[in-house]
């Protein structure tokens, strides 16, 4: 019984310890990959034109850095395979599209997103530039 024992102990402490960390879900090189611009964004009303001097990036670290010839900004962005999450914190003009966004097409030059809040009519569309 004891050697019984002392071998599911030994395979236990065995497996976790050799558990190697993988990335199940690594960056998509299309979004990665050069720069974007917002080529609309509806809340209410058409607000593309608040976002005009912004170059956007998305880093495969997970950051997204929003920038203006004067300004850096930076944020943070995940994606699943139905989903694209933006967060800018607190900034006055980013944080305006910080959520947890519904993918409506993908292609390795746009990205077309809507809330996922049926009483809402808010979409963002990316462009590569």
């Amino acid at each position: 019984m004891k050697s019984s024992i002392a071998a599911v102990l030994f395979l236990t402490v065995s497996l976790f310890s050799c558990t190697k960390k993988t990335d199940n879900n690594p960056a998509d090189p299309a979004i990665t990959t050069g720069t974007w611009r917002i080529s609309y964004y509806w809340d209410k009303t058409d607000q593309t034109s608040n976002y005009n001097a912004y170059i956007f990036m998305f880093n495969t670290d997970g950051s997204f850095m929003g920038h203006t010839s004067s300004n850096m900004i930076t944020g943070t962005w995940s994606e699943t395979s139905t989903r694209l999450t933006i967060n800018f914190a607190s900034d006055p003009i980013l944080s305006k599209i910080n959520g947890n966004w519904l993918k409506t097409e993908k292609t390795a030059t746009s990205i077309k997103l809507k809330d996922d809040n049926p009483a809402q009519d808010d979409q963002l569309f990316f462009v590569k530039n």
